[in-house]
C-alpha cells in the first residue's frame, strides 16, 4: 500500500482556490553560463526525499482528502532543451498548470542558448508558497554549488508542513488569543474590480511584466530612507494610485487592497525548519481617497498600514476559523460552508521581496536577472507581485486573458511608473 501524507489546512484551501487562480508560483533565473544538469538532478532528487509531498499525489475524498506518495524518476521534474527562442520556450514553461493528481508537483526548465542557460520553475501552490519557493531555490543553489565542489554535506529542510507552526515564537497566553482569532477579514466593503475584458474562448494564461530601472529604485529606495518609509509602502502608495486612474474611480471614494503577509515572523526559526508548505496571510491596505498629489496618497497609505503594523498578530486573522471548519465538518461541507463565508479578494498586491545574487549563485554560474510571482488569477480576479533584483523591481501581473487584457495590463504599468517619477520629482530635493 502507498504510504499517505495527511493534508494539511493550507493544502485544502489552496486546493479551494482552484476555483480563482491555476495553484502555480513561478520563478525564472537567467544565468551568464550553463547549469550542470547532472548535478541537478543529485540535488533534486535529495529535496524530493527530504519532502515527499513534491512526489505526491492529491486525492479528493469527501471526508478527508490526502496525498499519496508516487514513485518517479528525476525527467519527470526536469525538462533540458536547447532552445531556438528562450522568452517563448519559458512563457510556456510558466505558463502550464500541473495537475493535483500528478506524480509530480513541480517543474522545472533549464533552457539553453549561447552558453548560458535560463532555468524556469513552477511549483503546486498546494506544495508552497513564495516564501518556501525562495527557501528551495536558495538551498537549491547551495546543494548544487557543494556537490560541484566535492562537498557531501547537504541542507534542506523538511518535516511538519502543520500551519500551527506560526504559533511557535508566542508566549502562552500570546498563543492563546491568536488561535481564538476567529474574525473573518476576507471580506472588502468597496468592490472595485480590475478593468479587464469578459472572459472569452480565445483567454490563454499569461505573466505580463515590467521592470523599473535601477536609477528608479535608487532614488525611491533614498528617498524613502529619509521618509523612514519602505520600498513596500512607496509601491503600495504607486500601485493604488494607479488603480484610481486605471479605474476611473473617484477620487473622493475607497479603495481596500488585501496585501500579503508572511508569517514566518511568527514561527521559531522563521520558516528554516519543517517541511516546504504555505505560511502567507494578509491584511487590509485601505485609502480613503486618492489625494491630490502622490505624497497625499503615500499618507494615506501609510495611515493604514502602521495601522495594522501596531497588531501584533497581523495576518493571522481567519486561521482558526479555517481550521475550525476543516476539523469539525467533512471535507466537502467545509469546502461549501468556507466559500460561503470567504470573500475572494478582487484585487491585491504580494511582495515577495529580494532576490539576492549570491544566494543564487549556481557554482560559478551567476544569475544575471531573476523574478518571482504567484498564480495565475482568472478574471475577475487581479494581483501585482513584485520581486525585486540587483536594484531593480520587476512587475508581475498574472492572469488568463487576451491582447486587449495584455494591453490594460501595460497601460496599467505606465501609471505605476508616472506616479514613480512624480514621486521622484516632487521629493528630489531629499536625494
Amino acid at each position: 500500500m502507498k504510504q499517505r501524507l495527511k493534508a494539511e489546512m493550507w493544502d485544502k484551501m489552496q486546493y479551494l482556490f482552484r476555483n480563482y487562480y491555476d495553484r502555480m508560483v513561478h520563478c525564472v533565473i537567467y544565468f551568464d553560463s550553463l547549469i550542470n544538469v547532472d548535478i541537478l538532478k543529485q540535488c533534486l532528487i535529495f529535496i524530493n526525499e527530504k519532502n515527499p509531498v513534491l512526489h505526491s499525489s492529491f486525492h479528493y475524498d469527501v471526508v478527508d482528502p490526502y496525498w499519496e506518495v508516487e514513485n518517479y524518476v528525476i525527467d519527470d521534474f526536469l525538462v533540458v532543451k536547447d532552445s531556438e527562442d528562450v522568452e517563448a520556450d519559458v512563457n510556456e514553461h510558466i505558463t502550464q498548470s500541473i495537475p493535483v493528481d500528478n506524480n509530480a508537483q513541480y517543474r522545472i526548465g533549464l533552457y539553453n542558448k549561447d552558453g548560458k542557460t535560463t532555468f524556469a520553475m513552477i511549483i503546486n501552490h498546494m506544495c508552497c508558497d513564495g516564501g518556501d519557493l525562495k527557501y528551495f531555490i536558495r538551498h537549491l543553489a547551495e546543494c548544487y554549488t557543494k556537490l560541484l565542489n566535492g562537498q557531501k554535506d547537504l541542507n534542506f529542510k523538511g518535516g511538519n508542513r502543520s500551519y500551527n507552526a506560526v504559533y511557535s515564537k508566542m508566549n502562552e497566553k500570546d498563543e492563546k488569543y491568536a488561535k481564538g482569532l476567529y474574525k473573518n477579514i476576507s471580506t472588502v466593503e468597496d468592490k472595485n474590480k480590475f478593468p479587464l475584458t469578459p472572459d472569452t474562448k480565445e483567454d490563454k494564461c499569461m505573466i505580463c511584466r515590467r521592470k523599473t530601472t535601477e536609477e528608479s529604485f535608487k532614488s525611491i529606495y533614498k528617498i524613502g530612507k529619509s521618509m523612514g518609509v519602505t520600498v513596500n509602502d512607496m509601491m503600495l502608495a504607486f500601485y493604488m494610485r494607479a488603480l484610481y486612474d486605471i479605474s476611473e474611480k473617484n477620487p473622493n471614494e475607497t479603495i481596500s487592497v488585501p496585501c500579503m503577509v508572511d508569517l514566518r515572523r511568527y514561527i521559531e526559526g522563521g520558516g528554516e525548519k519543517g517541511g516546504l508548505t504555505n505560511h502567507t496571510g494578509f491584511m487590509q491596505c485601505t485609502t480613503k481617497e486618492k489625494g491630490e498629489t502622490i505624497n497625499d496618497t503615500l499618507i494615506n497609505v501609510l495611515h493604514s498600514i502602521r495601522k495594522n503594523k501596531k497588531d501584533r498578530f497581523m495576518g493571522l486573522y481567519s486561521l482558526p476559523l479555517l481550521k475550525l471548519a476543516y476539523t469539525i465538518l467533512p471535507f466537502t461541507v467545509s469546502e461549501f460552508a468556507i466559500k460561503l463565508g470567504y470573500s475572494n479578494p478582487l484585487i491585491g498586491m504580494s511582495n515577495i521581496g529580494l532576490l539576492k545574487e549570491q544566494e543564487l549563485m549556481f557554482g560559478e554560474a551567476k544569475p544575471i536577472d531573476a523574478f518571482m510571482t504567484g498564480a495565475i488569477k482568472y478574471k475577475p480576479y487581479m494581483q501585482l507581485a513584485l520581486t525585486t533584483f540587483n536594484n531593480r523591481i520587476t512587475m508581475t501581473i498574472a492572469i488568463r486573458g487576451n491582447e486587449e487584457d495584455e494591453k490594460i495590463v501595460g497601460k496599467f504599468f505606465d501609471l505605476i511608473e508616472q506616479n514613480m517619477a512624480e514621486f521622484i520629482e516632487l521629493n528630489k530635493s531629499r536625494l
